[in-house]
Formats: structure tokens, sequence, C-alpha cells
């Protein structure tokens, strides 16, 4: 077994024209998943429709703990009449029952979001199942910085964990993690009784990071041109951040920041278990097709079950396996001249034979 299949050397997939900068020659279903994003997101913009939507339901949108309240009252008269008293600038409001009558201007609402988006009422009470996935598939349309950043990340970690596992194992990853996700989503609306609708890939996408982050946590990421952090770390940064708030939230503070933390966190979980106890999908469902199998690119064998021909032996491999091990433990510093001497002129050898394949 050379190099390439150790776990402290990894070949890098970018290729092409643009290799100086660091881009990757995409792999199928990662690219599959980015125009799908792409085109869900021009058709938000696109496909809409215009209603006119009260104050206080607008109130309600932004406000989980108004909303639960008013959610509470529906049905009750004597809490309707409670909470008239608890909140007077609400009275006006919640008598008003003719919208068209309100001086309020007619919003644009996306159809395709209004069937996608991951709404807790419906998918408890009305059996909508389908919006666990397709709310990862839509994305703020307001802005462009939620697809964005969603796609660069899945792009940047999924490239390379793609071409470890697979095509098939890796999109059947991906759906998994939405689902994992949603399902934290709505178990933290069940509980708070709020019904403000999710939407975006950030669930499934931090745990396509958190996956990346077990296979490779000490590799650096530069920050505002300056600040170097590992993977490891970053990761570590995701988790404290969307744990405050849904731990606030289970204590009993409403707080709201636009952000569904819950999703990020079942998705972060589900991604650490999958790649911890080396979980996988594919043999479960033996019935999806095979899919064509992107090009092995990373040093580690294969976690999914079964083999594949190794490539014919380096005669430098072991020596350098040996040395990259002890670097990899003791660092740099403990090897000696002669060592130093070998493998650099090792690594001109490998990189001779690397540019005259090319």
């Amino acid at each position: 077994m050379g190099i390439q299949n150790r776990d402290y050397y990894r070949e890098s997939i970018a290729s092409g024209p643009w290799a100086d900068w660091g881009l990757y020659s995409i792999t199928p279903i990662v690219k599959f998943l980015i125009v799908a994003n792409i085109v869900v997101f021009v058709l938000q913009m696109l496909v809409v429709r215009e209603v006119r939507v009260s104050p206080l339901d607008t109130m309600r949108k932004h406000n989980p703990e108004l909303d639960r309240m008013l959610t509470e009252a529906k049905d009750d008269p004597e809490a309707r009449e409670a909470l008239k008293k608890k909140r007077p600038d609400l009275d006006q409001l919640l008598d008003e029952n003719d919208v068209d009558n309100l001086l309020v201007p007619p919003q644009r609402v996306s159809i395709l979001q209004e069937w996608c988006e991951l709404d807790t009422r419906k998918v408890v009470y009305h059996g909508q199942l389908w919006r666990l996935v397709t709310h990862a598939f839509c994305h703020d349309r307001y802005g462009v910085w939620h697809i964005f950043f969603n796609m660069l990340f899945l792009y940047w970690f999924g490239c390379t964990l793609e071409a470890m596992y697979g095509s098939r194992e890796f999109l059947l990853f991906y759906l998994a993690a939405a689902v994992i996700a949603g399902l934290a989503f709505v178990g933290l609306d069940l509980f708070t009784g709020s019904s403000v609708p999710g939407i975006g890939a950030s669930g499934a996408v931090m745990a396509v990071a958190m996956l990346y982050a077990l296979h490779f946590p000490r590799e650096t990421f530069c920050i505002f041109w300056a600040i170097q952090v590992e993977m490891r770390w970053l990761i570590l940064f995701y988790v404290i951040w969307d744990l405050h708030p849904v731990l606030l939230t289970l204590s009993g503070d409403r707080l709201y920041t636009g952000v569904a933390h819950s999703a990020h966190l079942g998705g972060l979980a589900f991604g650490f278990c999958y790649g911890w106890y080396e979980w996988r999908l594919a043999p479960l469902l033996g019935w999806v097709p095979a899919l064509r199998q992107s090009r092995p690119v990373r040093s580690r064998p294969p976690l999914a079950l079964g083999t594949r021909r190794e490539p014919p032996p380096d005669p430098d491999a072991q020596r350098m396996d040996q040395l990259l091990q002890k670097i990899y433990e003791s660092g740099q510093d403990s090897l000696t001249v002669e060592e130093r001497a070998y493998l650099h002129e090792a690594s001109e050898r490998l990189k001779s034979r690397r540019s005259r394949a090319r």
C-alpha cells in the first residue's frame, strides 16, 4: 500500500486551468446539488403570486412567542380575552377579520417555496413529509449570501467526500442529513409551539462539514486573509454558535435569530455519528441504482463495504510512510539530516513521475 493510501497524505483534486487558484474538479453529485439549488432559487424569484397579509400575520411570522400565544388562544375565548388584556396593542388586530379591507399592500409570495419549505404543522398534522427533503433546496430569495455560502461549503468539502465514499453513498448521506436536520427543526418547533417555516441547505451542509472535519481535523483555513484556523476548531465554533440559542430556547427563553440553529445541530450530529460509527446507507437501500463513481482521490481506503484494487507498490512508499508517520507523531524536527535528504529526494522523484504521467 503506497503513501496515496495513508491518512496523513491526501492528493489534491485541483485540476484544469484553475488548479493554481485552488479550484477543485467538481464531482457529479456535488455538481447536481449545486445546479438544483440554483435552479430552485431562480424559480423562487420568478414563480410568485400576490397575497394580502394582515399586520398580525406579519408579526406572528417574526415573533414565535406571539405566534405561540395566538395559536393557544385560537379556540379558547377566555384565553383570547386574557391575551387582549395582556397585549392591548393587539386588540384591534385580533378583532379584524377582513384582510382585504386593510390598507396593506400585497406581498409577493413564492409558490415553489410554499410547497417546499419546512412547515412543522403541515409536516406533522397534514403528513407532507416531502418537506423534510425539499426545504434543503430552497433559500432566502431576497439575498444571495444564504445560498452562496451553503453551496461554497458544499463545493469545498463535498467534492472530497464524494470522491472518498462514491457518488451513490454521498447522495444518500446528503439527503439523509437533510431529513435529520429537518426532524431536529420540527422537534424544537413542537417543543416551543413555533410555526415559522424553515428553508435552506445549511443542515445538510453542516453534516458534510462535520464529516470532512473527522477526516481532516488539522486542515487549516485562512479567515480574513490573516487568521489560520484548523478545521476542528472551525466546526467547534459552529457547534457552540448553534447550541447556545437552542439551549436558551429549551430553558424557556424565546429567542428569534432568523437562523434554524436546531437544523444545524441535527446535521452536525448526524455527520458526526455517520463518520465516527462508520455508518453506511447504500447497503440498506439495495434498490437505489448505482451512480457513476468518482475517481478516488484521498489517501484513506474507502470506508464503504467492499473491496477495490490497490495500486501497484511504489519502491519509495514504505520508507516515505515511515518518515511521514514519524513527522505526524513527533514533528518535522525529529528527522535526522539523512532522513530529511532522503525525503526530499523521494519527493522529487514522485513529482517527476507525476509530471510524466500528465
